[in-house]
């Protein structure tokens, strides 16, 4: 694949000076698609490019087998609508968008993107157009930020249009950061919530849980899981759940607690093991078990305990 894209590279590269020259708003039109593109692939996955192709076939007229949306989009799918947009060689981008939904590999969907660049014979400035498609929608499979793809095109473009390039560019990245940023910040308050809702939820189940189902559960747990749940649970809450424990379990999570403390614990771990904890607790609650016939502890480490 690689000596096939590097002589598409050589016919963009031919025919960028009459691309700038006189086909530079369309360059730009594709350069914005493929933006359009990644922001989508970013924000909900390579799937949700598959309404997009969908959408865009739609408004082209062509026959979309085994369609999935039928022509229902929701409004933030209709938002990259390209009605009226002057976009060059459409039906190649939608063929590249489809593809890359299903790529399993990136040299098996580029070459699949290069067979379909000879068939649709491209012609002067197009050359770089499909260039463009390509490498784009490789670099959105690859997961690459599109500054990476505005740098690494630049060296294509004559001098005379650089001002012209490096201003749009600009734009689009800046753009592109803003919308990160609004992105990120709501991955981050939603990373939150889940954390603060299972603690409380968690030190709220375990600080009123009577003391002989307490013990049950924390006989049915592993060590590792007791440990990384209650590793960053409330003192009162670790504590209580300490002194229900047997006296052995009570060594081996101390010490997976030293151990785990000296090279750090992985967040995603400890709310795993509280969603686990969690999970048992309710599993149990509905067992209709007469709790007062577990003992507490088997070598009676917290025998007798109250809540």
């Amino acid at each position: 694949m690689e000596q096939s894209l590097e002589n598409l590279r050589k016919k963009a590269f031919t025919y960028a000076r009459e691309a700038f020259q006189a086909h530079r708003e369309q360059i730009f039109e594709a350069m914005h698609v493929i933006n359009q593109c990644g922001d989508m692939a970013r924000q909900s996955g390579l799937l949700a490019l598959e309404g997009l192709a969908e959408l865009w076939a739609d408004e082209e007229g062509l026959t979309i087998e085994d369609s999935t949306f039928h022509g229902r989009y929701d409004e933030e799918t209709l938002t990259y609508s390209l009605a009226g947009r002057d976009v060059p060689l459409k039906e190649l981008l939608i063929f590249m968008v489809f593809k890359i939904v299903d790529a399993s590999d990136r040299d098996t969907v580029g070459k699949e993107f290069l067979a379909q660049v000879e068939k649709n014979g491209c012609s002067g400035y197009e050359w770089l157009v499909a260039y463009l498609y390509l490498t784009g929608m490789l670099d959105i499979y690859a997961g690459q930020l599109p500054g990476n793809f505005y740098l690494y095109h630049r060296v294509m473009v004559p001098e005379e249009w650089l001002e012209d390039y490096d201003r749009y560019c600009q734009k689009m990245v800046l753009r592109w950061d803003e919308r990160d940023k609004i992105l990120r910040q709501e991955m981050v308050n939603e990373s939150f919530e889940r954390e603060f809702s299972v603690k409380r939820a968690f030190e709220k189940m375990f600080q009123e849980m009577e003391s002989e189902r307490l013990c049950y559960l924390l006989k049915e747990l592993d060590y590792e899981t007791l440990a990384a749940g209650t590793a960053f649970a409330g003192e009162a809450v670790r504590n209580r759940i300490l002194e229900h424990m047997e006296t052995r379990k009570i060594g081996l999570v101390i010490e997976e607690w030293s151990c785990k403390r000296n090279f750090g614990y992985h967040l995603s771990d400890i709310l795993d093991a509280m969603d686990r904890m969690l999970i048992l607790a309710g599993l149990a609650g509905g067992m209709g078990f007469g709790w007062g016939s577990f003992p507490c502890s088997e070598d009676g480490a917290a025998a007798g305990n109250s809540p």
